[in-house]
């Protein structure tokens, strides 16, 4: 019998968000079958990977699916874990981490491992995140939230996306996601390829639609940015500006204001991509300065050595 040929890449789902719960099953099935639809025409290895406590709930979730899913289950818990359980167990040279509540555009896994075959000094691409039509508000928070590996055009990055990366395997088993961390530090992942030469790059057509979950996930997300803002800088790390931290609480209008203005050139620059109107650009600014207050009580407790306690996200 002949053996199997070696994938064109590896696909690995895991959950950061709601883990166990009925909307993230729900959002997986979602993102299953739009992965079904893809154009790419190379072998592909799809993978599951969750925590064992959630072993019964993910089998009678997906009794009814086909084979071409394979589940791995760990008895670690945080989403960087997860991940490094499956680039382990991952079989191509290439390795896409998509979070269970995105749903990837027909063309997504193309336009990811094209532009590894154009950029061959690339560790890291990232596509674009949205949260899909709707609102003006719900239009501006992507922005907001999920821009920030964002070019407006394909080029280099200084950020990974947390939701929707592509890896080469030999720079993600070199460079393991923190385990143990909060997902919102994907900057100490970052900050180790660029110091060690690898180049991550930004594909725009990649695109997926994140799940909206409303205000209280736009707090969650603030909370924990704004608390990953300052644990970055207090650990050893190539953070910007890391030396603000010396201020201690001093710092945080410091932050907020760059935050805000942060923001603010995402807007004015990303506004189109992000299919916002002339007229609602105002909207979104004003939106630019309610996230960016939201993510003072994160970073209060980063200074005070605390956790964030009430999240969704593991």
């Amino acid at each position: 019998m002949e053996a199997p040929t070696k994938p064109a890449v590896s696909i690995v789902l895991v959950s950061d968000y709601g883990a166990g719960e009925q909307g993230s099953f729900d959002d997986l099935h979602t993102a299953l079958d739009r992965l079904d639809r893809q154009d790419f025409q190379g072998r592909v290895e799809r993978m599951l990977v969750e925590s064992s406590r959630f072993r019964e709930a993910t089998e009678k979730e997906l009794a009814t699916r086909d084979a071409n899913l394979h589940i791995v289950y760990s008895d670690v818990e945080d989403s960087f874990a997860l991940k490094n359980v499956g680039a382990e167990q991952a079989s191509a040279d290439i390795i896409v981490f998509l979070d269970m509540d995105c749903v990837p555009q027909q063309d997504w896994l193309r336009h990811l491992v094209e532009a590894f075959d154009r950029h061959p000094n690339a560790a890291v691409v990232n596509g674009r995140t949205t949260y899909g039509e709707g609102s003006v508000t719900k239009r501006s928070l992507a922005l907001l939230s999920r821009a920030y590996v964002d070019r407006g055009s394909a080029g280099l990055t200084r950020h990974i996306s947390n939701n929707n990366a592509a890896f080469r395997r030999d720079w993600v088993l070199k460079h393991p996601f923190p385990s143990g961390a909060n997902p919102f530090l994907s900057g100490l992942h970052a900050g180790a390829i660029l110091h060690d030469g690898g180049e991550m790059w930004f594909e725009p057509n990649a695109r997926v639609v994140h799940a909206f979950h409303g205000w209280d996930m736009e707090r969650d997300v603030s909370r924990n940015a704004g608390w990953s803002t300052v644990t970055l800088r207090k650990a050893p790390s190539h953070a910007r500006m890391a030396w603000l931290v010396r201020l201690g609480v001093l710092s945080i209008p410091i932050f907020w204001s760059v935050c805000v203005a942060r923001s603010t050139s995402r807007v004015l620059r990303l506004w189109r991509c992000f299919d916002l109107k002339v007229y609602e650009i105002p909207i979104a600014l004003s939106l630019a300065v309610t996230t960016a207050t939201l993510q003072i009580p994160g970073m209060w407790a980063a200074f005070r050595g605390e956790v964030i306690g009430e999240t969704a996200y593991r």
